[in-house]
């Protein structure tokens, strides 16, 4: 069982897709910051305390951040259980592995790989931004403004893993459902659009099924940002419960 978890979980974080949903975060947040360094640099500005953070915050509040979240958490893994079905290794790999490990570590994977995705794509770009602003900002006392903003951007790297962690998965099960690899890649984004359409449209009340509210939340949580962590790993049991009854089904059949 452990062998085939870490198996899977270098498949995952070792491929080509992965290494692209962390640099295109990278990129997608640097576009965000371009105008904003742009703006304080060229009016002669200084840059003020806590900036390489500030920065980063800002750009994860932007819907160019929110809109590639799906899209990129879903390069890595979400097409393994599809490729696995067409290509036939499934009939030699399952008989050694057992239906129920194999099962789990797929899950375990595709949880995995979206969420590392996101966080260290957002590690990345602190430390490039660490490297670039730090520099230029004040002296750093105890205390001061760059100690908050830390605690704020550490919740939302926790946020973003869990919220990669459920698109990624949610393309990997209907991606498993119709046996379709190009459905891994479009699906969360459009499930992602739809609800975003149906909270701005209609059902503006429901803020807890506002996908961007789950990146970036502006409504009182229980628990606050714990609170909305375990909202999502609900969600992410519900989706690995449908996925685990698909394989199933799948994996019965051939």
């Amino acid at each position: 069982m452990i062998y085939i978890i870490r198996s899977d979980i270098r498949r995952a974080v070792f491929s080509k897709g992965f290494l692209v949903g962390v640099l295109g975060l990278l990129l997608v947040i640097a576009l965000s910051s371009v105008k904003d360094t742009v703006t304080i640099l060229s009016n002669g500005g200084s840059i003020p305390d806590g900036y390489h953070l500030q920065i980063i915050l800002t750009a994860l509040n932007s819907d160019s951040v929110t809109l590639a979240v799906p899209i990129l958490c879903s390069f890595s893994f979400t097409t393994a259980f599809v490729d696995d079905i067409k290509s036939g290794f499934i009939k030699q790999y399952l008989p050694r592995s057992g239906m129920n490990p194999y099962v789990f570590s797929k899950l375990i994977a595709c949880f995995l790989s979206g969420g590392l995705t996101l966080s260290i794509g957002m590690l990345l770009s602190y430390t490039v931004s660490i490297a670039v602003f730090l520099p230029m900002e004040p002296v750093i006392k105890i205390g001061n403004i760059s100690e908050a903003l830390l605690i704020i951007f550490i919740q939302k790297v926790g946020i973003f893993f869990f919220s990669g962690a459920l698109w990624a998965l949610i393309g990997f099960t209907l991606a498993s459902a119709a046996l379709n690899r190009y459905l891994a890649y479009s699906s969360s984004f459009i499930i992602y659009y739809l609800l975003i359409i149906i909270y701005e449209r209609y059902f503006d009340k429901l803020y807890f099924l506002y996908p961007k509210e789950w990146l970036n939340p502006s409504h009182p949580w229980l628990f606050g940002s714990l609170g909305l962590i375990l909202f999502l790993s609900a969600l992410i049991l519900v989706v690995s419960f449908i996925f685990i009854i698909i394989a199933r089904r799948r994996l019965k059949h051939d």
